[in-house]
């Protein structure tokens, strides 16, 4: 691998922000229609058309881009809350989980706990996963797309 470090943008976002804000819009959603005077058939419609907002704005308030670096000895994660560094050699191998909306990337190390992190595909442009996936590779850290 070159001495010059490759970079990559992943769409990632907060898990439990995203979780949060998502049950409270459903929950307010539910809450409103409680409320309005009007046919039940038009209440559940209604809710249901209002579902999509909810995920919508849930996702753009809790996004969290994040960079990751990969250079011959080391890969580092940048985004706004922190700043990650993991050594290749301590890498034990990294697992791509996919899931409905994007990815649950969870880095194993030989000592020590996982580092998560949640990828999202939903209303985002694309994003440099499969040239990270191939470079990861080709630096031979174990990676395992399931």
């Amino acid at each position: 691998m070159k001495n010059n470090p490759q970079t990559f943008q992943l769409s990632t976002l907060h898990r439990g922000k995203y979780m949060f804000i998502l049950l409270i819009s459903i929950f307010l959603i539910g809450l409103g229609m409680s409320k309005v005077p009007i046919q039940e058939i038009f209440k559940v419609i209604i809710a249901l058309l209002m579902v999509p907002l909810a995920l919508y704005l849930a996702i753009k308030w809790s996004t969290l881009p994040s960079t990751w670096q990969l250079d011959e000895n080391t890969l580092h994660i940048h985004h706004a809350k922190r700043e990650i560094t993991f050594p290749l050699n301590t890498i034990s191998h990294i697992r791509n989980l996919k899931r409905s909306g994007g990815n649950l990337i969870i880095i194993n190390q030989n000592k020590g706990p996982a580092f998560r992190t949640w990828r999202n595909k939903l209303f985002q442009k694309e994003d440099d996963l499969p040239a990270l996936t191939e470079a990861l590779k080709a630096a031979n850290v174990e990676y395992y797309d399931m």
